[in-house]
């Protein structure tokens, strides 16, 4: 089980590397900082979350949205998906957009009361302002 955990953060934090944009250099400079380590196969479970949340600050710094780890008994949910996928497509105002969307659409005051079938249109919602901002460059 442990074995387990491990390598799922070490995943979770060449993700975030990659998302941060981050070369190899600027990366072992965050790992070194968050556990004075070169390398994710010398850390431990403990160390590696903390590589994590360091590489979420970097994350944040920029504006990006941070990776998360599940447990294995709980799976993202499509709320879940909505939210992240929310994050990177609205930008600071998501919550208030996607509760504006919600209550048009669905007289919902909000979009986590909204049922499964409704947030999969929430996903179409988003899906045809991605393809808009495309067209449109």
């Amino acid at each position: 089980m442990n074995k387990s955990i491990r390598s799922r953060l070490i995943t979770a934090i060449h993700a975030a590397k990659n998302s941060a944009g981050l070369d190899d250099q600027a990366y072992r400079a965050v790992l070194h900082g968050a556990v004075g380590k070169e390398s994710c196969s010398e850390c431990g479970v403990q160390e590696l979350r903390a590589v994590l949340k360091a590489m979420n600050s970097v994350l944040a710094l920029q504006g990006k949205s941070p990776w998360k780890l599940y447990s294995r008994n709980k799976a993202p949910t499509l709320i879940d998906a909505v939210e992240a996928r929310a994050r990177k497509l609205l930008g600071a105002d998501w919550k208030k957009r996607l509760d504006h969307f919600a209550l048009s659409k669905f007289k919902k005051e909000t979009y986590s009361k909204c049922s499964d079938n409704e947030l999969r249109s929430v996903m179409a919602f988003m899906t045809n302002l991605e393809r808009r901002e495309r067209e449109s460059k």
